[in-house]
């Protein structure tokens, strides 16, 4: 918003909702249009100069294989004439993972006695309402810390994450009892997994294959991630709030009962990138200004373009990218 709604009443921007982009059309190799289709018509937008890919790590791959290019046996098995035969479109997933330990608390005093209690949660309504206080105003993460899983580490790996509150699955109902989180995200992941569509049919979600947990160093730091959030769990200063640990129990204590929690109760932190990753190598999907290799008129823009996951969060570095990218799309247009 910060970025349109300054723009909105200039001539050269038209906005379109509730539109789903079918495909980009080529003349050879170079990109002129994008097909999509709106309240059950297909439009065509026809571009000048180029166009601008932003669907993100997952929309942003998809589009492309679904236009033409990507990897050919793929694009073959769906009938989709090839473009340009692209492998590395969709390859190269990466998504940070965290895992949760749930615990039961002794005092209530946790976000879950608020939602769980009619008078406490029309209270904290009206708290934010009159004076902009209360459970309302905080973020689900209230606190973390940074750790290195060996001392052999330059920097940490593992980043600790402290909620007021439990659940089963992230966005679900809140636990009956008084529980609060802690979860590990590992923040160097090496695994990489992949995007690939399952239909020539826009409308049909592509496959995604994630792959969390696949190298050693990655096992690794989870099973070590999880020892260091439970010594911080028992320590002296929680003693008064702690009851006993939920998930995943005082039964799993092993290295391998432990990763065995990780693989079963992992999840996305909604970090993905990759898919169109920047390089000069045959999988690189974009170059130094975020061009296409092989294509003329087509740019990406988003988090799929970053060539490695970063330690933290995803959403600065993408501005970031956008904005250089707006820079660079200027300085070519001016050549």
């Amino acid at each position: 918003p910060i970025y349109l709604r300054p723009a909105k009443s200039r001539g050269n921007l038209h906005v379109e909702t509730s539109a789903l982009a079918q495909r980009i059309v080529f003349e050879g190799r170079r990109a002129r249009a994008v097909e999509y289709r709106q309240n059950g018509t297909l439009r065509t937008a026809r571009a000048a100069k180029e166009i601008l890919v932003s669907g993100g790590a997952y929309n942003s791959p998809q589009l492309l294989q679904l236009s033409g290019v990507g990897p050919a046996d793929l694009l073959k098995s769906h009938g989709i004439e090839i473009v340009l035969d692209a492998p590395g479109v969709g390859h190269d997933l990466q998504d940070h993972m965290q895992v949760r330990l749930v615990t039961r608390c002794a005092q209530r005093v946790t976000l879950n006695d608020v939602v769980n209690n009619p008078l406490r949660r029309i209270m904290a309504g009206l708290r934010y309402a009159a004076f902009r206080k209360g459970p309302l105003t905080i973020a689900a993460g209230t606190s973390g810390a940074f750790f290195k899983t060996s001392p052999r580490l330059a920097t940490p790996d593992i980043q600790i994450h402290f909620l007021p509150f439990s659940t089963d699955k992230m966005g679900e109902k809140l636990h009956s009892f008084s529980g609060f989180t802690a979860s590990v995200c590992q923040l160097r992941p090496e695994s990489r997994g992949s995007l690939r569509i399952k239909s020539a049919d826009p409308k049909v979600a592509p496959e995604i294959r994630i792959n969390y947990l696949a190298t050693e160093t990655d096992r690794t730091a989870f099973i070590e991630g999880v020892k260091i959030l439970r010594k911080i769990l028992a320590a002296p200063a929680l003693k008064p709030y702690v009851v006993d640990e939920v998930y995943p129990g005082s039964k799993v204590v092993s290295d391998e009962d432990i990763l065995a929690f990780c693989r079963q109760t992992g999840s996305t932190v909604y970090h993905p990138t990759s898919t169109c990753r920047m390089g000069n190598d045959q999988l690189a999907v974009v170059d130094q200004r975020l061009r296409v290799r092989g294509i003329e008129g087509l740019r990406v823009v988003d988090a799929s373009v970053m060539p490695d996951l970063m330690s933290g969060n995803t959403n600065a570095p993408t501005i970031m990218i956008a904005e250089k990218a707006a820079d660079m799309i200027v300085e070519d247009a001016r050549r």
